[in-house]
């Protein structure tokens, strides 16, 4: 009977292995469960990051074309300024002509008077 309680005795111990790897087993797919559960909730995290990241860069670039547009009407505008020398040129030309040879302070309010009070300002 030695070899038979051998027998039985490494079964025994070979079902008690069994019994701690199945353990083990069970552990491991908590744990890889445990982690793709996680990184499914990393995943989702960076998906709405990465959606807020591009909203905003969208965002941006509207502004910035915007921007752009504001920009170019803007330049086109000042173009249509009167530039240094011009008005250099229209100074010299007033003080060459002098308009207060012809009026004198007192007729210019004296006309802007008379203008503010007929009817064609009413």
């Amino acid at each position: 009977m030695d070899a038979g309680g051998d027998v039985v005795k490494n079964v025994v111990e070979l079902r008690e292995s069994l019994k701690i790897f199945d353990q083990r087993l069970s552990q491991l797919k908590d744990t890889i469960r445990m982690v793709d559960q996680n990184n499914i909730d990393k995943y989702k995290e960076t998906k709405e990051l990465l959606q807020g990241l591009s909203s905003s860069v969208s965002s941006n670039k509207t502004q910035l074309l915007e921007l752009e547009d504001a920009m170019d009407r803007l330049s086109k505008q000042l173009e249509k300024f009167a530039k240094q020398q011009d008005i250099k040129v229209i100074e010299k030309y007033l003080e060459f002509i002098d308009p207060s040879r012809f009026l004198s302070k007192e007729d210019v309010i004296k006309i802007v008077d008379e203008y503010m009070s007929s009817k064609k300002w009413n």
